[in-house]
């Protein structure tokens, strides 16, 4: 097992043992297990997810949408550190259907490069917003 924790700036979000963390990269997702080789890497916005023990099935996993952070693995303890990180119980399908609504809408408006990429980087997080909130509705049937 490893010790993994998820940490935002309003705090600890998650801090337990886990049997496997899939983390989105810029490569594509890792899936991070104990003795993972050791290895610091930036994480791009998306679905972070958690498997407790290895008979989980992938109905519960914990999901966190992520906007992006970075991952410190040492083969034990695996550490996430992010800005913004929102949970299943944080957000509503409802509401992050409004934001990514609104986030598309900050894209096709933006008035300049800096603007865009604040909006592609709203569209982002909205989305993986969107996406733990409809994996909640689902598992939760």
């Amino acid at each position: 097992m490893l010790k993994f924790q998820l940490v935002s700036i309003t705090g600890t979000k998650y801090d337990d043992e886990a049997y496997e963390v899939l983390v989105p990269t810029r490569a594509g997702v890792v899936s991070i297990f104990e003795q993972h080789m050791p290895m610091v890497s930036a994480a791009q916005p998306g679905v972070l997810s958690v498997r407790k023990k290895s008979s989980d099935p992938d109905s519960a996993m914990e999901n966190f949408a992520i906007n992006g952070g970075i991952v410190e693995v040492d083969g034990k303890t695996v550490r996430f550190v992010a800005d913004d990180v929102t949970t299943t119980d944080e957000v509503s399908e409802q509401e992050a259907a409004a934001a990514h609504k609104r986030a598309e809408e900050l894209v096709k408006n933006a008035p300049n490069q800096t603007a865009l990429h604040e909006a592609h980087r709203l569209l982002h997080h909205s989305s993986a917003q969107l996406q733990i909130a409809k994996l909640k509705k689902r598992h939760h049937r």
